[in-house]
């Protein structure tokens, strides 16, 4: 096991003390989002400090992991043209994953998406979404996730983001006796391509890295065969009260355009519950793209 170490520097930030210039990233003028196969709609190449994209990546790498880009001009564009628009500007920073050819959809997340929830109970549209890290199948939770809303939804439906790594240290700093068991491995799920291991806390090139799903852990446990222990109970639910606390999170209303960007081994997100207009108004949309 490796030994726990507070983590340090810009990355184990509170929500409470974070600066709107710490993520905000404004695109002056807007960049105009071109259809696909534009050259005038390519994502700056991230050359020079004054580029967006190397703003952003300096945000994700040595920043509080997470930059919200705002200003992408989706007039005129489908739905589906705007996740190119997202996809494009992601590729500077890392390698996209490919559109599901089964699953062209995927990408578009809507209030009938799927979402993790409490083992006890069912998710239902519009319901808080709880803080976790994304997981995926092979080859495995991706780097980097990449939001960009389409359409807000008409009430609530705010980011909630939270650093691992400030939770981390609080756990370091108050129940150091629970660090143990969450720096053991624990399954997040089961299924075809979803057999991963992992612990909750690990470190892999000096760095700290944190994956996160209490639903996919306790379900995962349990389809292996292999309960938590009540030792393991005790440090999720010690890591739960670390990440509700007041200080922790910050909240963003995404806007039309915004594109949220976070590290998906530092940060954890989720939402606040929502409601949309009565069909057959479009409701709340938002591009989910995912890079290593």
């Amino acid at each position: 096991m490796d030994t726990p170490v507070a983590a340090a520097g810009p990355s184990a930030w509170q929500g409470a003390t974070l600066e709107e210039r710490d993520w905000l990233v404004p695109l002056h003028p807007p960049l105009l989002a071109r259809a696909p196969g534009s050259a005038t709609g390519d994502a700056p190449s991230g050359r020079d400090s004054a580029d967006p994209v190397a703003r952003a990546a300096q945000c994700l790498s040595h920043g509080p992991g997470l930059a919200v880009v705002r200003g992408l001009d989706l007039d005129t564009l489908t739905d589906e043209e705007c996740v190119e628009v997202c996809r494009r500007f992601m590729a500077p920073l890392g390698d996209v994953r490919p559109v599901n050819p089964d699953h062209p959809g995927d990408n578009l997340v809507t209030d009938a998406a799927p979402a993790p929830a409490p083992p006890a109970r069912a998710h239902h549209p519009g319901e808080e979404l709880t803080l976790h890290t994304d997981r995926a199948k092979f080859p495995g939770p991706p780097r980097l996730v990449g939001m960009l809303c389409i359409r807000p939804a008409r009430h609530g439906g705010e980011s909630v983001l939270v650093s691992g790594h400030a939770v981390h240290n609080e756990l370091l700093r108050s129940r150091p006796d629970v660090l143990p068991d969450l720096y053991q491995d624990f399954h997040f799920g089961r299924g075809p391509d979803f057999e991963h291991i992992y612990p909750v806390f690990r470190r892999s090139a000096g760095r700290l890295r944190v994956q996160y799903n209490r639903y996919w852990i306790t379900r995962g446990q349990q389809e292996h065969g292999i309960p938590l222990s009540t030792a393991q109970v005790a440090a999720l639910d010690a890591f739960d009260e670390a990440l509700a606390h007041p200080r922790m999170a910050l909240r963003v209303r995404l806007r039309r355009g915004d594109l949220l960007l976070v590290d998906n081994m530092a940060v954890l997100h989720g939402r606040t519950s929502f409601t949309d207009p009565p069909p057959p108004h479009a409701g709340r949309c938002l591009v989910r793209v995912w890079a290593d």
